[in-house]
């Protein structure tokens, strides 16, 4: 167990698998994902988390996930450090939309909704809302472009 900074008193124990409670302070950043799935029955927060309980997560990684459909799910407790992106875990949201190239402009809607309430709620600069890809060059993910989710910006 390694203490990162007594001041926000939080914990990492090594391992992106376990929950760690962090200083919501911390949160400066929103990384997008996908499920990397266009099955109906893969559309649902529940089955995500069994996939990621199944590599040894204790939760889903994903702070939220945005069903076809627009509904919005609650993933991993926003007070825990997430489990999506390994350098970024620490300071970031994690939001998933479900799809792998199918997305709904329904969807996009929902995430500009949920997007621009957290950056209102912790801080967060337009700009420092990314897809998981921009860290990691191996990854296509969430495989949409975030202007599919600005222009709702203007409405």
């Amino acid at each position: 167990m390694i203490e990162i900074d007594d001041k926000y008193k939080f914990l990492i124990l090594g391992s992106d698998k376990t929950l760690h409670r962090r200083d919501l302070k911390l949160i400066t950043e929103i990384i997008l994902h996908c499920s990397d799935s266009d099955k109906p029955e893969h559309d649902d927060v529940d089955v995500i988390r069994s996939w990621h309980k199944a590599l040894g997560f204790s939760d889903v990684g994903y702070h939220f996930f945005i069903k076809k459909d627009g509904l919005i799910q609650l993933g991993r407790n926003i007070n825990k450090v997430g489990a999506h992106c390994v350098t970024q875990n620490i300071v970031s949201i994690g939001i998933c939309l479900s799809g792998r190239h199918a997305f709904t402009e329904t969807q996009y809607k929902n995430a500009h909704s949920l997007i621009t309430k957290l950056m209102a709620n912790y801080s967060i600069k337009k700009d420092k809302v990314f897809p998981h890809s921009y860290f990691n060059e191996n990854k296509t993910c969430p495989n949409f472009n975030l202007l599919n989710i600005w222009k709702f910006d203007n409405i």
